[in-house]
Formats: C-alpha cells, sequence, structure tokens
C-alpha cells in the first residue's frame, strides 16, 4: 500500500476510517519514506498516530515540533496528543478557530467508552464545565460541529456528575442525550451514553444482563460504529461479567478476544488491558496483573492521565491483597486515594467493590480520619454488598457433584426447607440431611448460605 492510497485514507478519517484501521496499515505507514512525506504530507498523519498508539511520545513530540506552526496537520495531531495538558488543548482550540482550519470529526475518545477521560485524560476539566459552559460549548463546537454540540457537553457533565456520586443528576442527562445521539445517528457518543447509564445503573443495584446490555449498543450503534468499538463492547461485557461471577464469559474472552500485551502492545487498547488485568487478579494470577500495571505505568505517567493512574494503583491493591501482601498493597493505595481526593473519583474507587473493601477497612485505621475516606468506605462497602462475586476467584475443589446434589444447592438458593426438598424428590427427611450434609463436607461449608455461596464460586450454580 502506498503513500498516496494511506493518504486517501486519512482524508476520510472518522467517517469510514478510524484510528483502529490506522493501526491495522501500521507497518504500511512505518514503510514511508521522506519522500513519501514530502509528496504526500497528510500521510504523516497516519505515520504519527501510529507513534502514539504505540506510546513512543518522544518521537512524536520530536515529529511535531518540526512541522511549521499554522499547519493543519500539526493542529489536528496536537488536539490528540496524549500528553498535551489542558491549557494547551485550549490554546490548540482557539488557534484553529481564530484560522478556520478543518478538523473534520476529532477523535478524542479512540473507541473507548469514555469523553472526558478517552484518548486524553480531560477528567480534571470536570469541575469547570458549569462554571465555564460557554466556553466548553464553543470548544466542542469547533471539534465536532453543531450536530450535536449541547448533547456532547451533557454526557460530559453527566461523566463529571457519576464520578462525583451525582448519580440521579447523572441519570437525568444520559437519559436525554442518549436519545439525542440515536435520532441523530451518532454511533461513538451513542456508545458512551449507554456504557454511561450501564454503570450507573449498576451502581444504583440494577441487575445488569450483560448479554442484553451489549446487544442494545451492537444495534443501536450501526455499521460505521462497530467497526470502531467492537473492541471495547466486548471488553465492557467481560467487566459485567466480573460483577455476576460468569468465569464461563471471562474464560471466553480470555482466549478469543482479550488484547495481547506482550505480542502486540498499543495504547488504544487500555480500556481492555485494565478489565485484563481484572482477569488475571480473578484466575490468581497476579503476578501477570502486577507485570502488565507496571508496563502500562510509564506509558501513564508520560501522557499525565491521572485517572487511568488511580485505577492502576486501585488495581495493583487488589492483587498485592488477593495473594497475602497486605503492607504493600497499603502503598498504591495511599497513592489512589490521594488522586481520587484530589479529583474527587468517588465512583472510581466504590465501584471496585468487595474486591477492595477489605483493604480500605484495614487502610483506615492506618490513616488520619478524613471525610472523603469515610464516603469512599460506605460507596465501597454499598457495592461489595450489592456484588459479593466480583473479582472472586473460582473457589477450588476437586470433589465432583451429581446433579441431585446440584438441585439441592439452587432449592437452598430459593430458601427452601429440608422438608420441601423431601417433596420435590419424594425422599425422605433423613436422606435429604443425609445429601446435605455430604454436601457441606464437600464444600467445607457450616450452613446453607455458606454452601450456596461457595457453590456459585466454584460455578456449580449461577
Amino acid at each position: 500500500m502506498g503513500a498516496q492510497e494511506l493518504q486517501e485514507k486519512l482524508l476520510h478519517f472518522s467517517t469510514s476510517y478510524f484510528l483502529v484501521d490506522v493501526r491495522n496499515d501500521r507497518d504500511a505507514f512505518y514503510a514511508l519514506t521522506a519522500e513519501d512525506f514530502e509528496h504526500y504530507p497528510f500521510s504523516l498523519c497516519g505515520y504519527i498516530l501510529n507513534l502514539m498508539i504505540d506510546g513512543k511520545l518522544q518521537k512524536v513530540d520530536e515529529l511535531i515540533s518540526q512541522l511549521p506552526d499554522g499547519n493543519a496537520i500539526k493542529s489536528g495531531l496536537l488536539l490528540v496528543h496524549p500528553k498535551i495538558d489542558c491549557h494547551d488543548f485550549i490554546k490548540t482550540v482557539n488557534y484553529i478557530k481564530e484560522r478556520n482550519i478543518p478538523t473534520g470529526y476529532t477523535t478524542l475518545t479512540a473507541g473507548r467508552p469514555y469523553l472526558l477521560n478517552g484518548f486524553n485524560d480531560f477528567s480534571r476539566l470536570g469541575p469547570l464545565l458549569q462554571r465555564r459552559k460557554n466556553d466548553f460549548l464553543d470548544y466542542i463546537h469547533v471539534l465536532y460541529g453543531s450536530d450535536c454540540t449541547q448533547q456532547i457537553y451533557d454526557v460530559c457533565l453527566a461523566e463529571y456528575y457519576y464520578q462525583t456520586n451525582k448519580l440521579v443528576d447523572s441519570e437525568l442527562i444520559v437519559a436525554q442525550t442518549i436519545r439525542s445521539f440515536i435520532q441523530s445517528n451518532e454511533p461513538r457518543f451513542i456508545f458512551v451514553a449507554l456504557y454511561l447509564e450501564a454503570r450507573i445503573a449498576h451502581a444504583n443495584g440494577t441487575i445488569i444482563k450483560s448479554l442484553s446490555f451489549i446487544k442494545d449498543i451492537r444495534e443501536r450503534i450501526g455499521k460505521l460504529g462497530k467497526a470502531e468499538f467492537s473492541n471495547n463492547i466486548d471488553a465492557a461485557d467481560t467487566l459485567f461479567s466480573l460483577y455476576s461471577g460468569n468465569y464461563e464469559r471471562v474464560q471466553n474472552w480470555l482466549m478469543t478476544d482479550a488484547p495481547d500485551e506482550v505480542g502486540d502492545f498499543n495504547m488504544l487498547d487500555l480500556y481492555r488491558y485494565t478489565v485484563k488485568i481484572r482477569c488475571y487478579i480473578v484466575q490468581e494470577e497476579q503476578s501477570s496483573a502486577i507485570a502488565l500495571i507496571e508496563k502500562l505505568r510509564p506509558l501513564l505517567e508520560e501522557g499525565r492521565r491521572h485517572m487511568d493512574l488511580c485505577e492502576l494503583d486501585l488495581l495493583l491493591t487488589e492483587a498485592l491483597w488477593s495473594c497475602g501482601q497486605k503492607e504493600l498493597a497499603f502503598e498504591p493505595l495511599a497513592r489512589a486515594l490521594k488522586i481520587a481526593r484530589r479529583r474527587n473519583y468517588l465512583r472510581l474507587v466504590a465501584d471496585e467493590g468487595v474486591a477492595l473493601f477489605e483493604a480500605l477497612s484495614a487502610y483506615v485505621k492506618t490513616a488520619p480520619e478524613s471525610a472523603f475516606l469515610a464516603s469512599v468506605i460506605e460507596l465501597t462497602r454499598r457495592m461489595a454488598i450489592l456484588y459479593p462475586l466480583y473479582l472472586k476467584p473460582r473457589y477450588k475443589n476437586n470433589e465432583q457433584f451429581s446433579q441431585q446434589e446440584v438441585d439441592f444447592l439452587l432449592l437452598l438458593e430459593q430458601g427452601k426447607g429440608y422438608d420441601e426438598i423431601a417433596d420435590f424428590f419424594f425422599i425422605s427427611l433423613n436422606t435429604v440431611r443425609y445429601h446435605i450434609k455430604k454436601i457441606y463436607t464437600k464444600l467445607n461449608a457450616e450452613n446453607a448460605n455458606q454452601a450456596v455461596w461457595k457453590a456459585k464460586l466454584l460455578g456449580l450454580i449461577k
């Protein structure tokens, strides 16, 4: 594939050619020569975008600095540069506006289910969204055009409300924007809004059926959306499966769709990597989880991605705690809480629920009292109660269970008494007691609640 064909593809960027396609054409872009760039200058965008995706940000800085000011290519690349800070981002947007430089359909999410924390981390701007609303509307108009300016702003505000645990406010906004995006057929924003709606419902304790959630998104984002979002939709499905203890779905994703951090590491897969880290913890492969966390850390530090760094340290805390390294776990937990307190990431911490609650409960005994820490512990406790199977390793037991024993467990889960179970199977009460005692022995359980709980961990019942 030559420079001319690559340039023509890039001219349709964000309409039929996406970042994932730029990534797929990486070898072709890397094969281009200085002469190719001279004759087809727009093809340089694809080359630099691939460097960004590979995390080679120093090389990106060097190449962008060589482009003349006012160059449309330079302005567009600065907008999606992972290292750009908020001040320079706003400065670049104003520059583009003043000179009427066309931006096309700017990619700031990179196919991820966030707007404030997509390709760049603008979550720190959340507190300014209301105070400087007109400025934000102006910036969005420059980047995306006039069709969905208000709705995009609303989703950003809803994301901020979600992180600060204003769930009712967030839900009211996002429900309205979903309807608008569906009417305007904007697949990337439909994905972002639907994902946020699912997280809100999840935080409120609503039972999320993973398959129906994924089906809804797939039906609504359309053909172009599938090309850009399919990988992250599968990862989102897996994340929700972790909360319900659906080990089959998790295992299937790991075997078929999970990103390969060794063979083809790239920053477009950041969201999927965070899901994979959680899968490693569930499988008790803490060393793999920690290795992936530390591989991501320097790239996220260079890109100033505070929200992602906070999430990494929460996951590192969970990995260390789960393998008994409890004192070591306090260090990343303290770092995560420092970022979360400064930027008000309440839900980022709380959504880790039961996987984090025990470590938080121990940590608070050694930390100074604070309203933030008390609030985070209360929210995390709530999620722990709602989703007790989240990141719980599959129960290990070599005992075999008959179908009748599984049926006994299902009836116990339903709250059936011994006499009711006896009626189901036309057997005596003493026979029921014998079988249930045998089940308790196999599961090392002392009562029906423990037996049902451990059966769920084992995957015997769902």
